[in-house]
């Protein structure tokens, strides 16, 4: 475990992302966990520990940069194994964090875990994205929402940007074919209210890459959005 959490630490470091002891043991104490865990159930593909390290826990990390106010309310879309979200809560002990997933079986492990560890300032919210995006109490309530999800980014604006705040961010997470995805979503992106910021690549290793994309709700997102999603797939965006 010590060797791990030194492990952790110094990759972070080298990155720029200050992780102390105590979080280093909760982040190495929840990927061993997962780790278990997934051997019965599911929850990734990524079975060895420095890429766990890397592209889990390390990933989920460099949304921190982005993330401005240490008590923000944030929400993380199809959180899947608990990424980028119960990382982000071992961090931001003072945020407000809700994992959303549309698969109960997988929040239900999350949340046992982070029972366990004693990470107390998160939620789970068991759906999907279009509905609570309609709900009062979660349209336009959070500072900051993201997501790794792996839906088009027309798509996934759509999904996310209803339920963030007025001058609130969306982060999302995309891979390396992003260019294409980014230019399709640009007029979606402005009529759900969002104003592109900046696209940064973050290089975690030499053969894997990644962008957060940071978009900025400038103004309320229109009510019909957003739709249910046989209606999404069906009409497209309007161009």
């Amino acid at each position: 475990m010590i060797e791990k959490v030194a492990k952790l630490i110094k990759a972070g470091a080298d990155i720029q992302i200050e992780i102390n002891e105590a979080q280093g043991e909760k982040l190495i104490k929840y990927m061993e966990e997962i780790l278990e865990i997934n051997k019965q159930i599911n929850l990734t593909r990524i079975t060895e520990e420095d890429e766990f390290i890397k592209l889990h826990l390390l990933d989920s990390l460099t949304l921190l940069k982005y993330i401005d106010n240490p008590c923000a309310s944030i929400l993380d879309v199809g959180t899947g194994g608990g990424f980028p979200g119960i990382p982000l809560a071992i961090m931001l002990a003072d945020a407000h964090i809700t994992l959303m997933d549309s698969t109960k079986k997988k929040l239900r492990v999350v949340e046992n875990i982070a029972k366990n560890l004693e990470i107390d300032n998160i939620e789970m919210l068991h759906g999907r994205a279009e509905e609570f995006g309609q709900m009062r109490g979660h349209r336009a309530c959070y500072d900051v929402v993201t997501s790794r999800a792996v839906a088009n980014l027309t798509l996934l604006s759509e999904y996310c940007l209803p339920l963030v705040k007025v001058g609130g961010i969306f982060l999302p997470m995309k891979g390396r074919e992003y260019e294409n995805e980014l230019a399709e979503a640009e007029k979606p992106i402005q009529i759900l209210g969002g104003e592109i910021k900046t696209v940064e690549e973050c290089l975690l290793q030499s053969d894997w890459v990644h962008v957060i994309i940071v978009i900025e709700k400038s103004r309320k997102t229109p009510g019909f959005y957003p739709r249910i999603n046989g209606r999404i797939k069906k009409e497209g965006f309007p161009v």
